[in-house]
């Protein structure tokens, strides 16, 4: 299985915040999962596993990586960046090692996220 968007197409990077505002070319800015209460609530679940991250010594873009490759029917996961000094963080989740009980703990974080699905030719 190959998995696009692992990093929530920039929502898993850390770096977007409740006054983000997307080009208007930006598909993002036409999503509802990047507006309005589902946005805050998302950005919510991103403090915490930033805060779940730390704990373990990595960035969230790392934890999201990493817990996407965790899964055994994953075997190639498309990380897009916008910049080259991304790179490098994008390889060390490589060497993040998730545990059972990390695994555990993170979906507890996640149960109450909206999904975020990439662009699709009927939301462009």
């Amino acid at each position: 299985m190959l998995v696009y968007g692992p990093l929530a197409h920039g929502l898993l990077t850390g770096t977007l915040g409740a006054h983000t505002a997307f080009a208007g070319d930006d598909w993002r800015s036409k999503s509802a999962v990047f507006k309005g209460d589902t946005y805050r609530s998302n950005l919510a679940t991103v403090r915490a596993l930033e805060k779940f991250a730390a704990d373990c010594g990595i960035t969230v873009s790392q934890l999201a990586i990493a817990w996407t490759l965790s899964n055994p029917a994953v075997h190639v996961a498309i990380v897009g960046t916008r910049h080259a000094g991304h790179v490098e963080d994008s390889i060390a989740a490589t060497e993040v090692f998730l545990s059972d009980a990390d695994l555990d703990d993170i979906d507890k974080i996640m149960a109450a996220a909206t999904p975020v699905a990439g662009p699709s030719p009927e939301g462009m």
